[in-house]
């Protein structure tokens, strides 16, 4: 009990009087020098008479001390008495250059087996000897998270008292395990509930979740479990392969697995619990099932009703209507939190450029809204050639020149089933026609006629512009299929009216630097015709050499195309 607490600052506590037997006591050295000179002095210490020391230190024992000018330094040695008596002290001597320059007074001990003068208000006595009103007081002008609560842990067998103390202890903030363990003796719920609570070794013998009128355990509040933002989840697969579902990316497997057993200990779903499974349901492009489990969530029910709103406006996206999308961007559009409002104001300009507005960026900061916007302004075309007519498809261009080659297309493709291979057959040949086709650069859409020496021939026609070639066969389908090869995207429109053609299928494949040709992603475009076939969560990206892109429709036929991975 070496310290006292004033005005909430400890203190040392000063014997003078009388020392018990068998109790360890330490004495403060402190030394000053108060000159502006070092000095190197030695410093003789020792126990007094009768006295044995501890805590490593030695009867008598010389320490070398060297101060610097205007410093202080302090020392302390313990000792006890192992019997009762009148005990001399050698005091503290200090010498230099071996003369004393200083000393302590000389002290007498007085060893007693039993005090006659007792510190009445310190907690030791009060806690044992005090009445119960004394100590109540005593908790009440004191720290109580400084003070040895379970001194008192002998009176709470005293329902009344233990009442009195458990609801002063709450007042105050504070807790003792050892205190309102007495809840369960004295069947008290609300301290027995806060027991249970900090008694961690049998909360995790109970199970991720559980409610009762003495327990509560939430995996959430006790950091046992946690949600965690996936932002861009991208999956490699649209769809499941074989005959069980396998979640790819092994830590989210393991959160949604995790998050499965913390359900498993419910006997039914909330509102929030809904609400999560819809969202780990979109993780893993389980849309039909997404809007099956968040169709049971009750907004008025949950806290989070802006994440509600947020998750209410994705799902959205995969109905054909945006009313819903739309009119909760309205409702945010003032949102005083920057993250929030620029997050709607995002999904916003999504809805916009679906219905055929500008792409533009609301956060600079986001990788896919300035992917967008790049891949807006970068020059690009494709094109097909359909019903005897060039149909040109192209943004940021003012002309193209187009090159005609005839060719046995039964002969090249026996020698290469790469469609796409063709135009290198003819890189070196010499075409049989060129014309220069000048473009409205504002403009997406431009439509020449074939020349009609070739109607009825096999013939490779060449688009050349920005410094870029691209080359079909003329081949008859309905759909546009642009790939924006230095951002990772394609972009599938009709053919005849240049809106987008949601929903298109797109398989990807993936040749690596070592040749290998392997599956790489797949899956649907989206409403604004637009699909990422390389965004993936692994690198994967780092080891291929180009991509061969299937895209397929059932009302606008098939187009395969191949495509360079973008520049790193």
């Amino acid at each position: 009990d070496r310290y006292r607490m004033v005005n909430n600052e400890r203190q040392d506590k000063y014997v003078t009087d009388e020392f018990l037997v068998h109790t360890v006591y330490g004495c403060q050295l402190v030394i000053t020098n108060p000159t502006s000179s070092n000095q190197k002095i030695d410093v003789l210490l020792q126990v007094p008479e009768g006295a044995i020391a501890v805590l490593n230190g030695q009867q008598t024992k010389g320490v070398h001390i060297q101060l610097p000018a205007y410093n202080t330094r302090s020392l302390e040695y313990y000792f006890y008495f192992p019997a009762a008596g009148e005990f001399a002290h050698y005091p503290v001597h200090v010498a230099k250059n071996e003369e004393v320059i200083a000393f302590a007074k000389p002290f007498t001990f007085k060893v007693v087996n039993e005090l006659t003068n007792v510190d009445k208000e310190s907690w030791a006595y009060i806690s044992q000897w005090g009445t119960e009103q004394q100590v109540y007081d005593y908790m009440v002008v004191n720290n109580l998270h400084d003070t040895q609560l379970e001194k008192i842990a002998w009176r709470m067998k005293d329902k009344n008292f233990f009442n009195r103390v458990i609801n002063l202890i709450t007042q105050r903030h504070a807790y003792n395990h050892t205190l309102f363990s007495y809840g369960i003796l004295h069947n008290v719920v609300k301290p027995t509930r806060e027991f249970l609570e900090h008694s961690n070794s049998f909360v995790s013998r109970c199970g991720d979740y559980l409610e009762s009128p003495l327990l509560t355990i939430d995996p959430i509040k006790r950091k046992t479990f946690e949600f965690m933002e996936y932002s861009p989840m991208v999956n490699a697969r649209a769809h499941q392969l074989g005959k069980t579902r396998h979640i790819v990316n092994n830590r989210v497997a393991w959160q949604y697995h995790r998050f499965l057993k913390v359900l498993s200990y419910k006997n039914a779903l909330s509102d929030e619990d809904n609400a999560a499974v819809a969202y780990y349901m979109s993780l893993q492009d389980r849309v039909d099932d997404a809007m099956a489990f968040f169709k049971k969530v009750n907004p008025n029910k949950i806290a989070s009703r802006i994440q509600y709103d947020q998750m209410a406006a994705y799902l959205d996206f995969f109905t054909d209507d945006l009313k819903v999308a739309a009119g909760i961007v309205e409702l945010y559009k003032d949102h005083p939190v920057d993250r929030w409002r620029d997050t709607f104001a995002a999904i916003g300009q999504q809805v916009k450029e679906i219905q055929g507005g500008a792409v533009n960026v609301v956060d600079g900061e986001d990788r896919d809204q300035k992917q967008a916007q790049l891949a807006a302004t970068e020059p690009t075309f494709a094109f097909n050639v359909e019903a005897k007519r060039i149909n040109i498809n192209y943004q940021n261009l003012d002309q193209v020149r187009v090159n005609y080659y005839l060719m046995d297309v039964e002969l090249l493709f026996s020698r290469n089933p790469f469609v796409q291979e063709f135009g290198s057959t003819f890189s070196y040949i010499k075409p049989n026609a060129t014309q220069v086709v000048k473009l409205n650069k504002k403009g997406t859409l431009h439509s020449i006629p074939l020349p009609k020496e070739y109607h009825k021939k096999n013939v490779l026609v060449e688009l050349v512009g920005n410094g870029k070639s691209k080359n079909q066969p003329y081949y008859s389908n309905a759909m546009t299929v642009q790939v924006i090869e230095n951002y990772g995207q394609v972009r599938v429109t009709q053919a005849a009216n240049a809106r987008a053609i949601p929903k298109t299928y797109v398989k990807v494949y993936a040749m690596l630097d070592n040749g290998q040709v392997k599956f790489y992603k797949d899956g649907y475009t989206d409403l604004r015709g637009r699909f990422d076939f390389t965004s993936l969560n692994t690198n994967e990206l780092d080891r291929v050499r180009k991509f061969s892109l299937l895209v397929l429709s059932d009302t606008h036929g098939a187009v395969v195309r191949e495509a360079q991975p973008p520049k790193q």
